[in-house]
């Protein structure tokens, strides 16, 4: 997951929702996009903790893998500086970037072992309006998307210095990917 979304920053058009605040807090402070991805997972394991009402272990196991995923999303974005000089070239980086996070969540959530802290506040934001993981990966995505769009007007006067094309690309493709997925990886469910 860190990897796509590498790839998605670096394609700089946008990047994908659950990354819009991570991203503008990076751009608006001296802070690294892994530190405040990392800061942003532990807020949305809080978040998860406020809904649920519980500290369970497999909310307890998101700590470390908030902190991996900050320090390997910074290992590959230092991996992969470069420049991009045409548009086709920043398309065609993103779709790398949207197929490999997809692949990464399908991963993470066919294992059924630990969420990501994002996809898991999802879910508590689903299982809270008693629907689908997928309406509250809705609800997460414009929230997230809108807050840092708020962030970057207020203190950058921009509100599209982190969201953009690429944003609406991500947020519309990530679940049919997965869903291909889906279909295509079956043994990707470990039950």
């Amino acid at each position: 997951m860190a990897f796509g979304i590498a790839l998605a920053i670096r394609a700089d058009i946008g990047v994908a929702p659950g990354s819009v605040i991570a991203y503008s807090a990076s751009l608006l402070t001296p802070l690294s996009v892994g530190i405040c991805s990392s800061l942003f997972h532990v807020l949305c394991m809080l978040l998860q903790a406020a809904i649920t009402r519980s500290f369970s272990p497999k909310l307890l196991l998101q700590l470390p893998l908030a902190y991996a995923f900050g320090f390997m999303l910074d290992a590959f974005l230092w991996m992969l500086d470069f420049d991009l000089p045409s548009m086709p070239a920043r398309y065609l980086i993103l779709a790398a970037g949207l197929f490999t996070f997809s692949l990464g969540i399908r991963a993470v959530v066919g294992a059924d072992i630990i969420l990501a802290p994002p996809d898991g506040l999802a879910k508590a934001l689903g299982d809270l309006m008693k629907q689908p993981i997928s309406r509250g990966k809705l609800l997460f995505d414009v929230l997230v998307t809108a807050i840092g769009m708020l962030l970057t007007l207020i203190f950058a006067g921009s509100a599209f210095l982190a969201v953009g094309w690429g944003t609406v690309i991500c947020a519309i493709g990530t679940g049919p990917i997965i869903g291909l997925y889906t279909k295509l990886f079956p043994m990707l469910d470990i039950k």
